[in-house]
């Protein structure tokens, strides 16, 4: 099988509703909870993720325009 090569992550991302995201920004996400930015990627088919660290889940990689994320708050 072959893997397919991550693309070089990005350090910050436009995401829609919630501005520009930078690495270690805080989010949160309704069902996985609070967590950190990890890495952005932008493929070479122009699809976007974002890996978020959650606290209580582990890593997630997110498509942002469907994830609902969240600025954390308090």
């Amino acid at each position: 099988m072959v893997k397919k090569k991550d693309p070089p992550p990005v350090y910050e991302m436009e995401i829609e509703g919630l501005g520009l995201v930078k690495t270690g920004d805080e989010l949160s996400h309704e069902v996985f909870g609070n967590g950190i930015a990890e890495e952005m990627y932008i493929w070479a088919s122009g699809e976007r993720t974002i890996r978020v660290l959650f606290e209580s889940h582990g890593s997630k990689a997110l498509v942002p325009e469907y994830a609902n994320l969240k600025r954390r708050s308090g």
